[in-house]
């Protein structure tokens, strides 16, 4: 895959950044990270002013909505809390389109993945979660690129993120109250995804490194984050009051916190980043990446630093909802003589682990 300019070493940057600025806090003993359980167990806590970027980007402006929802202003990220943060995201989120696909019709996304490397992953997944779509070479075809469509096995049974339109169900039936849908979000199989370091086996023999998912229910504050990023990262088509909901939901979970500056996604966007510290064995942290003026979601980063360094990150570029796989929105169906069938689709890589 071709790597974003300067991402590998941006993301050493990065981690030896917040290292530092971690080590000091914890020497210093008076600036503490504003957390979701701090802000409200303790309103005006000082808040660290993490640096967690390479040198050079600068801290950007954001929009806040204000009280009664009457407008916005421009504040900077260090003036402001992560519920503010989340509360502004959410505010957002509820004016988005609620525009439900036909069963035919794909839910097209673009995403920039990064792990040993990073690069673009455009996927297709038809609205009834029948059939899956990507592009790429294959056994068939040689070295011509094509649309390589197949069935998804039914085998693969259900879970956020699987079949669009039943996860758009599911969804739809949450509660809006951010209290109840978190309970229910931990409760419910349905939504177990993402990685609870919990269930972490940080290191097999050889001493790479290996990650367990989450299981049900989501019990920790640890795996309720990451439940909650899981379902904004592979869910497409989430009803607007639903996504509201899931951004007030993360600012109740104890421990997620607010970078005060800047943080770059896969894709190199400075952006604003919600992040919590899992204080596990594998010393993993994860990241929620935000549009620095919109607060729309962007994608999302988790670093396990323990005996060595690993990063998996997302960013999502573009998504919509065309007639045909292999189409991008606005633009026309692919040439059928492109589009080749394979055999059924046992999982659906809506984002690579």
């Amino acid at each position: 895959m071709n790597t974003p300019v300067g991402f590998k070493q941006r993301l050493g940057a990065e981690l030896a950044l917040l290292e530092e600025a971690q080590a000091a806090d914890e020497t210093s003993g008076q600036n503490v990270p504003v957390t979701a359980g701090r802000f409200f167990a303790r309103p005006g806590v000082r808040r660290t002013a993490w640096v967690g970027l390479a040198a050079g980007t600068v801290a950007a402006a954001v929009v806040v909505a204000t009280s009664g929802g009457q407008g916005v202003r421009n504040r900077s990220v260090d003036a402001m809390t992560v519920a503010q943060v989340l509360d502004a995201a959410a505010t957002h989120a509820a004016k988005g389109p609620d525009r439900e696909p036909g069963l035919h019709q794909w839910v097209y996304t673009d995403t920039v993945v990064c792990y040993d490397d990073c690069g673009h992953q455009p996927h297709w997944v038809r609205y009834d979660g029948a059939r899956a779509a990507s592009v790429g070479k294959t056994f068939r075809t040689g070295d011509r690129t094509v649309v390589s469509v197949s069935d998804i096995a039914a085998s693969m049974g259900s879970g956020v993120g699987h079949k669009p339109q039943e996860t758009r169900e599911v969804l739809s039936r949450l509660p809006t109250d951010p209290r109840k849908l978190l309970e229910r979000v931990s409760d419910d199989p349905f939504f177990a995804g993402g990685v609870d370091p919990s269930a972490v086996l940080p290191y097999s023999p050889d001493k790479s490194f290996n990650s367990a998912g989450e299981t049900s229910p989501a019990v920790t504050p640890g795996a309720r984050f990451a439940r909650i990023v899981n379902v904004l990262e592979v869910a497409s088509n989430i009803p607007p009051r639903i996504n509201a909901a899931l951004y007030r939901a993360l600012a109740l979970i104890p421990g997620t916190e607010l970078l005060a500056k800047p943080m770059k996604d896969a894709a190199g966007r400075p952006g604003t980043a919600i992040t919590f510290d899992f204080h596990d064995r594998a010393r993993t942290r994860a990241y929620l990446f935000l549009d620095p003026d919109t607060y729309a979601y962007r994608g999302s980063r988790t670093d396990w630093r323990g005996e060595g360094n690993f990063s998996d990150a997302s960013a999502h570029m573009k998504t919509g909802i065309v007639d045909h796989p292999g189409q991008v929105p606005g633009g026309p169906a692919p040439d059928p003589s492109d589009v080749v069938e394979e055999e059924p689709t046992l999982i659906v890589p809506l984002k690579p682990r």
